[in-house]
């Protein structure tokens, strides 16, 4: 089997039982957990942007794990497992929903309300090494508002994360993965990185600011999960990103799968 072994981040959302591409099973979820603990270099988010920004060599067989909006079963059912084998994540908080639910405006008919950590939980689980970055305050589609509420947005979910976790929040991820040249610069003068829902492996010309991800949700299948770095993976997952394309729908877990 062909090898293709550029850095892979992963985009998680919830980790409960359920179909729903936004869920996954934590038995599943400890099942990938533990096979990428024996078989990849599971590196912090910072690392690999701080490799392209210097455009040095990108790191060979790395998974950056990443988790959207705050699920408080992030809290009960994934961060015990990750900090139990070591292994970094970054969560991005939508900031104004924090010990709420996910029923923000805008949010899909099929999506279901679920609870996000409390900012109690989450200054707890920054003091264990868990990294938070912003994912707005309200998670609107920030190409759909003018450039100062896309703005403050952008600046207020920084501030709002240091504030109650006190540790840098230097990463951000686009709600709905919609992002446009103004807004990603607005995101570029405040963050390191910042992570979209477009499908795809980190190539060594990658964006730092409009990072690829892989939906958890695609590789629920062992056999998926397990053929990181081959050439086969890279091919599923470009598949992937060229249908929905076509179709004219969104990338990621809000493309109703």
């Amino acid at each position: 089997m062909s090898v293709a072994t550029q850095p892979v981040i992963l985009m998680y959302h919830s980790i409960a039982e359920g179909r729903s591409p936004l869920r996954i099973p934590p038995a599943m979820f400890a099942e990938q957990v533990s096979w990428l603990a024996g078989n990849v270099h599971v590196a912090p988010l910072a690392e690999v942007v701080d490799v392209l920004a210097a455009r040095r060599p990108l790191p060979e067989r790395t998974v950056v794990l990443t988790f959207d909006d705050g699920f408080a079963d992030f809290h009960q059912a994934a961060a015990p497992l990750l900090l139990r084998h070591g292994l970094p994540a970054t969560v991005f908080l939508t900031t104004g929903w924090c010990g709420k639910t996910n029923a923000w405006p805008g949010q899909p008919d099929w999506v279901e309300p679920q609870p996000l950590m409390n900012w109690e939980q989450i200054a707890e689980l920054a003091r264990t090494g868990v990294i938070f970055g912003a994912h707005s305050v309200t998670h609107a589609a920030l190409t759909e508002l003018n450039p100062a509420d896309a703005a403050r947005e952008i600046s207020q979910s920084r501030a709002e994360v240091e504030s109650y976790t006190g540790q840098p929040a230097d990463f951000f991820c686009y709600p709905y993965g919609k992002w446009n040249r103004p807004v990603r610069d607005a995101v570029a003068s405040h963050y390191r990185g910042a992570c979209s829902t477009a499908a795809g492996v980190v190539e060594a010309d990658a964006d730092p600011f409009a990072l690829p991800r892989v939906d958890a949700h695609y590789l629920r299948k062992p056999s998926w999960f397990r053929a990181l770095f081959t050439r086969r993976f890279k091919t599923y997952v470009t598949a992937r990103r060229l249908v929905r394309r076509l179709r004219g729908q969104p990338e990621g877990a809000y493309a109703r799968i």
